[in-house]
């Protein structure tokens, strides 16, 4: 069992409802001995009022108690919404009538008094699976009650697109009608209805070669279907029709397979332009393929706004809400990915990490709000003064941190200085603003994406108590005060 329904991470999940405290504390010591804790209730009043303010999910109450018996506490705590509560009555009564009346009212298991440590364990076991099989069956219930949500908006697309496609079918002006593997007509439009002059209702689930096979027509034969399923389509190919009046109708067809999502053809549908005059063919393909053409432009604009759906949720994913940077969990991602990379091709690679300088103090005088305002264009400035290869994020708080792909020491002190000087020299509201920077290069004694950015935070605290408004490299510390921090990492954990 993964979780234990009767122990919770911050209170008890078992209530003892009992008016003598000696056998309270008998029961609470068995449960304890069984790693179960447990509350107490005096009596049924305050008992429900427990369970008002922290649900339970096991009770086990004396049956006999002042002003509420122990099934009158039970038919009042079933009477209450919530997760399913198991309840168990502790009582010397072992008349068939008080079980039937005590089970009525909703109580699930008994124990007989004076109370059996084994017994209990057993019937906690019981209790446990029942427990259990109700989370599980409302974790079940849960997801099918969104998977049933998804569904019923996919069926409410598919019915629009289906009303869309019947309208677009319905409505073209060429003979269209599908047909199954077994050759069964499913779909005949308006155009087929006015020039085959044989309605839908006629055609509908009937073999092609049977409803098109009248007055001598013989194109249309259960050996055009088995050619077409076979070779998954058939090439345009012109055909004429005689109509019951005599007329005689020419047709250029062409024939499209039907696939599942799975890519199995399960039909086809074919598509019959009357040229019998030629002099409005032309036009009539044309029409057809601008709408083919048009339906293809509106599916390719819906993909590219789901793609683009797809991809702005995952950046929202990446993206800290404040300042729009990159958040700490995409920081460290792609510090592992660059990490690994440069550690294998042998590309240098740099981390900094900056602290506005006494931005609690900002706080505290100007406000959060404009404490937000600052930490929003600081990252602004940052993002504005990066250059390619060099990944901008906020670390957290007022800690901002930037990755430099393919950087060495030298060329990372002057981009940090970079950094620094641009925020130094901005404008800002209230007062100047400041950072402090620490800089750590990848080299052979790094073993870890966490060391070299706590070689980077170990660098910043340099730079923190030496002035702040500076930046400082790693490499560079005094190795009294590399061997002072030792290995303690700050914030960067």
């Amino acid at each position: 069992m993964a979780t234990d329904v009767l122990v919770g991470r911050d209170r008890a999940k078992v209530l003892v409802v009992e008016d003598d405290p000696v056998s309270a504390l008998l029961v609470r010591k068995l449960l304890t001995g069984q790693g179960i804790p447990s509350d107490h209730a005096m009596d049924g009043k305050q008992a429900i009022e427990m369970h008002r303010q922290h649900p339970y999910r096991m009770v086990v109450s004396d049956w006999m108690m002042p002003e509420m018996s122990g099934i009158e506490l039970c038919r009042a705590l079933r009477d209450l919404d919530g997760s399913y509560l198991y309840f168990i009555l502790c009582s010397a009564k072992g008349e068939r009538a008080d079980r039937l009346e005590a089970f009525e009212a909703g109580v699930d298991d008994f124990l007989s008094k004076p109370l059996d440590r084994d017994e209990l364990h057993s019937r906690l076991k019981v209790a446990r699976r029942i427990l259990s099989s109700e989370d599980s069956l409302n974790q079940q219930k849960s997801e099918l009650v969104k998977a049933g949500e998804s569904l019923q908006e996919m069926n409410a697309n598919l019915v629009m697109a289906s009303r869309r496609f019947a309208e677009l079918f319905n409505g073209l002006p060429v003979a269209c009608f599908t047909f199954d593997e077994y050759g069964l007509v499913h779909e005949w439009n308006r155009a087929a209805e006015s020039l085959f002059n044989i309605p839908s209702y006629r055609a509908f689930q009937q073999p092609v070669w049977e409803v098109l096979g009248t007055n001598g027509n013989d194109f249309w034969s259960s050996e055009m279907v088995e050619t077409i399923v076979r070779d998954c389509g058939h090439p345009p190919v012109d055909w004429s029709y005689i109509g019951a009046n005599g007329s005689e109708r020419h047709f250029a067809c062409n024939v499209f397979a039907l696939r599942n999502e799975k890519g199995e053809l399960i039909g086809a549908i074919s598509a019959n332009l009357d040229i019998t005059e030629r002099r409005d063919a032309q036009s009539r393909i044309e029409d057809q393929m601008e709408q083919i053409n048009e339906i293809a432009k509106q599916l390719e604009v819906q993909k590219a706004a789901l793609e683009d759906a797809n991809a702005q949720l995952a950046l929202r994913a990446d993206t800290d809400g404040l300042t729009n940077l990159l958040n700490h969990r995409r920081l460290q991602g792609d510090l592992e990915a660059h990490f690994s990379e440069c550690r294998e091709t042998g590309r240098p690679l740099s981390v900094i990490l900056m602290d506005v300088d006494k931005f609690k103090a900002f706080n505290d005088s100007f406000g959060h709000p404009a404490g937000d305002d600052v930490l929003r264009k600081f990252a602004s400035i940052l993002k504005g003064k990066s250059r390619d290869g060099e990944v901008v994020a906020r670390y957290g708080g007022e800690e901002f941190a930037v990755i430099l792909d393919g950087c060495p020491k030298d060329k990372a002190i002057v981009a940090a200085e970079r950094f620094r000087q641009a925020i130094e020299d901005e404008v800002w509201d209230h007062r100047p603003v400041t950072a402090s920077f620490g800089v750590a290069t990848l080299d052979d004694s790094v073993e870890s994406p966490r060391e070299l950015l706590m070689r980077s935070d170990s660098a910043l605290y340099f730079s923190k108590e030496n002035g702040r408004n500076k930046v400082s490299h790693y490499g560079a510390l005094p190795h009294d005060y590399i061997k002072k921090v030792g290995p303690s990492f700050k914030r960067a954990a």
